[in-house]
């Protein structure tokens, strides 16, 4: 098979536009979660010593990362599923 009818294969045009978009959600929710934890630390210059609110805002970053994984892996598996 030469490179070029690979290029035109729908089922790996269909395969790379799933990674493209996998890859696009999972750079969304690292962006996020960075985004919470500069949140959760802003106002606290020393790591070795966090307040509980800190670490709440610390546990509910993860959880909700955790989240968003699950979500992800879910409704990839969805979509691997349906395209059978």
């Amino acid at each position: 098979m030469s490179l070029a009818s690979l290029a035109n294969d729908p089922e790996l045009q269909k395969f790379v536009a799933e990674k493209e978009l996998e890859n696009q959600l999972t750079a969304q929710v690292h962006h996020l979660t960075n985004v919470c934890f500069d949140k959760c630390l802003e106002s606290n210059g020393n790591l070795s010593e966090l307040s509980s609110r800190h670490t709440a805002c610390l546990q509910n970053c993860v959880d909700r990362f955790l989240d968003c994984t699950t979500l992800i892996t879910n409704r990839t598996i969805q979509r691997i599923q349906q395209g059978r």
